[in-house]
């Protein structure tokens, strides 16, 4: 049936298109959980978890001890870089497993006597943190920090900077 301009709809084509237009309708929504049901079943294969309560993780194993006769790395991780006097900050570097570390931090030409600054000795993966107080009466400018590991007969050596700023 054509329709033609200015001609009125017959109760039986309107029907037909609200009948279309229902079908469509019910058929998209049909399609929407559908699609929502097949993407959360493959984001459950994917990670291997059955539900929320039963998430596994990998556990990192550490590295093995390291040679006795191989050199000592550090290396400077993070810096809390600059700090205000009186307020805290933290250093984190890695190095060889277990290898006993000790750092001194030098305000003016004096070496900070912050018990926090005392030698660690790495965990497992080779990390170590330290954090401590800048005394309030650190005068502003950027001052050396230096970090000294020893790991059996070998040893190694770091130097940053600390940046003191108001």
């Amino acid at each position: 049936m054509k329709v033609v301009e200015g001609q009125k709809l017959t109760p039986k084509l309107g029907h037909k298109i609200a009948l279309s237009a229902l079908v469509l309708l019910v058929l998209f929504f049909i399609g929407g959980f559908v699609y929502v049901y097949m993407n959360d079943q493959s984001s459950v294969v994917t990670s291997g978890a059955k539900s929320s309560s039963s998430v596994s993780y990998q556990q990192l194993k550490p590295p093995p001890p390291s040679n006795p006769k191989s050199s000592v790395g550090v290396a400077v991780e993070a810096l809390d870089t600059p700090v205000t006097r009186g307020s805290q900050t933290s250093m984190i570097i890695s190095t060889n497993s277990y290898a006993t570390c000790s750092i001194s931090v030098i305000y003016n030409n004096i070496v900070s006597n912050d018990p926090a600054l005392s030698p660690k000795v790495a965990d497992a993966y080779g990390m170590i943190t330290w954090t401590w107080t800048v005394p309030k009466t650190t005068p502003l400018g950027v001052w050396p920090i230096k970090v000294t590991c020893h790991d059996q007969t070998q040893s190694g050596f770091f130097e940053d900077s600390l940046s003191v700023v108001q």
